[in-house]
C-alpha cells in the first residue's frame, strides 16, 4: 500500500494496516549500553582508583585507609562508585550498641576530614573493606569498568524513550539530504519555527501557562512554504499512558493544527503496546488524518507527506470523506 492508497482508505482499513505493520521493537544496538558515558565516567576516577589499589588485599585495611585518606582526602570522592552508586552525599541510618537508631551523613563530593571516622565506619559496615581485603581479584580500574557498564544499563529506560527520536532524526536527515528545498529541525518549538522559517504554528496553551510545545521534529518545505510537525513514540507494553497520549495528540490536532493551512501534522507511533490499547488509537484515527508507523516511514510515507500539499492530504484523507 502506498501513501495515497492509505489516506484514501476507510478509517477501519487504515487502522488495521497500521496495526498489522507495526515493528516489534525500536531498540537499536546502541540502546543496550552507552560506551561513551562509561568511558567519560571512568576518566574522572581512574587516577584515584589506581591509588586506591594500594588497599586491595591489605590486612590492616581500615588503618591504612585512614592514613591514605588523611594524606589524600580527594580519594574519598571515588568511594561511591565502588559501591555502584551515583549518589555522593549519603544519609545513613545506623544503630548504636544499645540498638537505638540514629543517622549520620557522609558527603563524598566534599570530603570533610573532621568526619573521617564516619567515612571509615560507612565503608566498613557497607562491606567495602571486606570486599577489597578478601574478595576482589582484579584491579579497581577493571572492577569499576564493570560497575560503570552495569550502572549505564539503568539508563535504558530513558534511552527507550528517546530511541524513536533518534530514529526520526536519521530519517529526517535522509529525507532532506541533497534537497535544498527541505530543512529539518528536531525538538522544534513554534517560536523557533516562526523566528527561523516565518511560519506560524498555532498553539492553545492552558490558562496561566507560558511557553509552547516542543515537537519531536519539524520539516520546512520552502517551495510550499509549509512545515510538517512530527511527534513520535514507541510503546513496548500497554497501560493508561497510551490512552492519555492518544487523547493528547487528538486534542492537539483538533484545537491547534487542523485548520492551519501551512502546517501538516504527522504522528509516528509504533510498538506492541498498541495491541493492548486498540480503542484509544482507533479513536485517534477518527481525528488525526496522518498516523503512521515505522514501517510506513521505511516505505517512504513520511517523505511523500513532506512533499505533499496540506490541501491534498486533507482531500485524500478518509477523515474528510466519511
Amino acid at each position: 500500500m502506498n501513501l495515497t492508497q492509505y489516506l484514501t482508505s476507510p478509517i477501519d482499513t487504515k487502522f488495521r494496516y497500521f496495526m498489522d505493520t507495526r515493528f516489534s521493537t525500536n531498540r537499536t544496538p546502541s540502546y543496550w549500553i552507552n560506551w561513551d558515558n562509561v568511558l567519560q565516567n571512568m576518566a574522572s576516577v581512574e587516577i584515584s582508583l589506581n591509588t586506591l589499589n594500594y588497599l586491595v588485599g591489605k590486612d590492616n585495611i581500615k588503618g591504612l585507609a585512614k592514613t591514605l585518606f588523611t594524606k589524600q582526602p580527594e580519594l574519598l570522592q571515588a568511594i561511591p562508585i565502588l559501591l555502584a552508586s551515583r549518589e555522593e552525599d549519603i544519609d545513613v541510618l545506623a544503630f548504636n550498641q544499645n540498638g537505638e537508631m540514629y543517622s549520620y551523613d557522609v558527603d563524598f563530593s566534599k570530603p570533610d576530614l573532621s568526619k573521617l571516622d564516619n567515612y571509615i565506619k560507612f565503608m566498613d559496615e557497607s562491606g567495602l573493606f571486606n570486599f577489597l581485603q578478601n574478595d576482589l581479584k582484579m584491579s579497581l580500574v577493571d572492577y569499576v569498568y564493570g560497575v560503570q557498564a552495569g550502572l549505564d544499563t539503568n539508563g535504558r529506560k530513558n534511552r527507550s524513550g528517546t530511541q524513536n527520536e533518534i530514529i526520526l532524526e536519521r530519517n529526517l536527515k535522509d529525507i532532506t539530504f541533497n534537497d535544498s528545498n527541505l530543512k529539518y529541525k528536531t525538538q522544534a518549538t513554534g517560536k523557533w519555527i516562526k523566528k527561523n522559517w516565518d511560519i506560524t504554528v498555532p498553539e492553545v496553551l492552558q490558562k496561566g501557562k507560558k511557553g509552547g510545545r516542543r515537537y519531536d521534529g519539524a520539516v520546512l518545505n520552502k517551495a510550499q512554504r509549509s512545515v510538517t510537525i512530527i511527534e513520535t513514540n514507541f510503546y513496548g507494553d500497554g497501560g493508561s499512558k497510551l490512552k492519555a497520549v492518544a487523547g493528547e495528540f487528538s486534542s492537539l490536532y483538533e484545537t491547534s493544527l487542523r485548520d492551519a493551512h501551512d502546517v501538516k501534522f504527522v504522528w509516528i507511533s509504533d510498538g506492541p503496546g498498541w495491541l493492548k490499547a486498540k480503542n484509544p488509537m482507533r479513536e485517534a484515527f477518527d481525528v488525526i488524518p496522518v498516523i503512521i508507523n515505522l514501517q510506513m516511514v521505511k516505505n517512504g510515507f513520511l517523505k511523500e507527506i513532506v512533499n505533499m500539499s496540506n490541501d491534498k492530504i486533507h482531500s485524500l484523507s478518509a477523515y474528510y470523506q466519511f
